[in-house]
């Protein structure tokens, strides 16, 4: 994914959490704000040029694409709506059937997050994923707000997508291309595409762990 980015001249920041896991997932949030603060700031071009004793032309990146996996999916989702700069989530192999357990029952607190950043959000998964089945992903997947929401299933996938990270980008770049008219079609026009910062809105009877869509925009199944 990272290397799929960067040939779109997309600068990009790869990151494992620090310390133990274990727990509800608020530090991770936090870990994941401070990356994109990072970027943002433009601290990685200053760290790169003292480290190289010469100056950069570079600039930073003005809005960030947060794109989380497995466990990193449900946090970066619930990271989004404090990033006033996120354009959007991708979550790749969402443990849902798990959550409970994976963030000592404040998984729902974290979807109630992403469901409040009002943002883009691609939800994929493989239809063979180890943990967590078609049928939860979906059920999950028709609770988000429709009109922001994407659900992908890839057909025969694992947890893991081995030997189908192709398959994985193709449906990433479909998704991009469909939500971000600003890229008119073209990948490679994401890194030069701009944005309006919203404020999400707050917690209502339309964006909560209760509500119920009939459908998300659009749920598909790839094979």
């Amino acid at each position: 994914i990272v290397v799929w980015f960067q040939r779109l001249k997309i600068t990009t920041m790869r990151f494992d959490f620090c310390g133990s896991q274990l727990g509800q997932g608020t530090r991770q949030v936090e870990q994941v704000k401070e990356a994109a603060d990072f970027l943002l700031a433009g601290d990685h071009i200053r760290l790169s040029s003292s480290l190289s004793n010469g100056g950069s032309t570079k600039k930073p990146p003005s809005f960030i694409l947060l794109v989380g996996y497995s466990y990193g999916s449900i946090i970066s989702a619930s990271a989004s709506p404090k990033i006033p700069q996120c354009i959007g989530v991708a979550m790749i192999s969402p443990p849902l059937a798990v959550r409970h357990w994976l963030y000592m029952f404040h998984g729902n607190y974290h979807l109630d997050q992403a469901r409040r950043s009002g943002l883009p959000l691609l939800m994929i998964i493989g239809s063979k994923d180890n943990f967590t089945s078609e049928d939860v992903f979906m059920d999950i997947v028709h609770t988000m707000p429709k009109t922001t929401t994407t659900g992908a299933v890839l057909k025969e996938a694992d947890h893991f997508f081995r030997g189908r990270e192709q398959d994985l980008m193709d449906v990433m770049g479909h998704w991009i291309l469909n939500v971000f008219p600003q890229c008119d079609g073209d990948l490679k026009k994401l890194s030069q595409a701009e944005f309006t910062i919203l404020e999400p809105p707050a917690l209502g009877p339309n964006i909560s762990s209760e509500s119920s869509f009939l459908g998300c925009n659009p749920c598909v199944s790839g094979d």
